[in-house]
């Protein structure tokens, strides 16, 4: 972007000191405003600089800061996205036939030549950046869902060792020291008269025995409990941020139509992390199979959350059960099973349908 923009005020300087005609600075008007807004319109953006770059290579003396922005702004689209090939087609060939133009109809021209061969080497440079950043980013996504599964795992662990811990504690000691209290009780109550000591030290005994039964029962309750509300918890994306997530696939191209309840009802930490994660998957799948718009719809009834992903499909084409059959929904199924939902999916000639309902409280325990 600074290079770009370096080269603009660049050409600018050379223009004001050559005091070229105003049908000159043209190009640099329309590349200037095509780097303004190819961040937020793509094609918009593109168009503009290109038509810099034509208007230069027409009426400027000096063009090569100008084609230098529309060859940014190829690498700038195709780094944000799709339709790269007709993007590169568009700018390449402008400025080829432009240039041709200059030179006076030479079809051969080396400045024409270069011209395109740097817009087709900008949009294959900025596919490649995409593509790496997307394979990173999968590649993050996935490390960290492993480690939020080992760290569920491990604390799955711990709990079940607790729980078995605390059954033991309260089949064995527990059942004991009732017995054994009954029985002080019962010796209590028979002792003959005048064994005003014996009582005494039975009484102590019995006592004693309920302040242990009580403890015990304090601590299978610690033993049982596997919510610590002091205990660090990781800041996981919940099911209140399911809007602001499909903003931003919006922004980055996705078409994305919902209809969302608001507010949400009270979830489950565990139920809302799960409706976060199934709906970024199933929106992920939408745009990597889908041919069109997809719909989410997210409903709250009866204590229970109903998530609804609908998308086009192509006709017969083999590879979208294959590869949408891979990790993505089989990690829809395991994240529903999961919080104690239920998963469906639906398909037909043209159309996939993914249907999750969770409960609004998480599982039964």
């Amino acid at each position: 972007m600074v290079a770009a923009v370096a080269a603009l005020a660049t050409e600018l300087t050379v223009m004001l000191i050559a005091a070229e005609e105003s049908w000159g600075y043209l190009g640099i008007g329309l590349s200037a405003i095509g780097l303004l807004v190819i961040f937020r319109a793509r094609w918009v953006g593109l168009s503009l600089t290109t038509a810099g770059g034509i208007a230069s290579a027409l009426f400027a003396d000096e063009y090569i800061g100008v084609w230098t922005v529309t060859v940014f702004a190829t690498f700038i689209f195709a780094r944000q996205g799709r339709h790269v090939l007709p993007a590169v087609t568009v700018s390449a060939s402008s400025l080829y036939l432009a240039l041709v133009l200059r030179e006076g109809g030479d079809f051969d021209a080396a400045g024409a030549l270069i011209a395109a061969t740097f817009c087709v080497a900008a949009g294959a440079a900025g596919s490649a950046v995409r593509l790496q950043t997307e394979s990173w980013d999968a590649a993050r996504q996935r490390a960290e869902d492993l480690a939020m599964a080992q760290a569920a795992q491990l604390q799955q662990a711990v709990t079940d060792e607790r729980l078995r811990i605390a059954r033991d504690l309260h089949d064995v000691v527990g059942h004991e020291l009732a017995v054994v209290n009954v029985n002080v009780g019962v010796a209590e109550i028979s002792l003959p008269e005048n064994s005003d000591a014996s009582r005494a030290a039975l009484r102590s005994a019995r006592e004693g025995l309920q302040r242990t039964l009580q403890e015990t029962q304090q601590i299978l309750d610690l033993l049982r409990r596997t919510n610590d509300e002091n205990e660090h918890r990781v800041e996981l994306p919940l099911a209140e941020h399911i809007p602001s997530m499909v903003e931003r696939l919006r922004i980055a191209g996705s078409v994305v139509e919902t209809e969302i309840v608001s507010p949400l009802p009270s979830l489950d930490a565990e139920v809302s992390a799960a409706a976060y994660r199934i709906v970024q998957e199933a929106l992920t799948n939408a745009g990597k199979y889908g041919t069109g718009p997809a719909r989410l719809t997210v409903v709250a009834t009866d204590g229970w959350l109903d998530i609804d992903v609908v998308n086009a499909i192509r006709r017969d084409d083999p590879s979208v059960n294959s590869e949408r059959d891979g990790y993505g929904l089989v990690g829809v199924r395991e994240r529903t099973q999961a919080a104690g939902g239920e998963l469906t999916v639906f398909q037909t000639d043209d159309t996939f349908r993914l249907h999750v309902e969770l409960p609004t409280k998480g599982r039964p325990q």
